[in-house]
């Protein structure tokens, strides 16, 4: 049997059937920008050092069939950052559309593993999260720290965005 690291269950495809899939059509992915619960100056992100992506990243991944986009929101959440941490389903915001090329463009987002389009939201969190999965690290950060970080697969383009649309007082 295959690992499991994202809590697909039986939606999850075998690896073969994967790979066919992601290198003929883009595939649609959901990720998160955290905050701790009342406090919208900080945002969590993980650390990543697999798959081509090595630097700071948003939680998030890949939408199963017949998944509701926030279910999968929670559940990469549950699967990055354990049990202990709860989204406050009231904040889950969609706030944009990101596209992950598997090759390299100028001025674009860059995932060597496939072509992805990822719908983006913020959220605020409850609990203690703890590295999980395809996290080696979690950290709050103050917006200030954002600059001076590495994004993995490019997202700090992506954290800017958010930062930029989303108010944040």
């Amino acid at each position: 049997m295959e690992p499991d690291p994202i809590g697909a269950g039986s939606r999850l495809l075998p690896y073969q059937d994967y790979e066919f899939i992601k290198a003929r059509v883009p595939i649609l992915c959901v990720d998160v920008l955290l905050s701790p619960k009342g406090d919208p100056q900080r945002v969590g992100l993980i650390y990543r050092t697999n798959d081509g992506g090595e630097g700071w990243c948003l939680v998030g991944g890949r939408v199963l069939r017949n998944e509701h986009l926030t279910d999968a929101v929670i559940r990469h959440v549950l699967a990055t950052l354990g049990e202990g941490v709860a989204i406050d389903r009231s904040t889950l915001e969609f706030r944009t559309i990101a596209e992950y090329f598997s090759e390299p463009f100028a001025d674009e987002l860059y995932d060597p593993r496939k072509h992805a389009v990822a719908l983006t939201y913020t959220a605020f969190c409850d609990g203690e999260p703890k590295a999980l999965g395809e996290a080696e690290e979690f950290r709050w950060f103050e917006i200030g720290e954002l600059s001076s970080l590495s994004f993995g697969f490019g997202q700090g383009k992506v954290v800017s965005r958010l930062l930029e649309i989303t108010t944040r007082k």
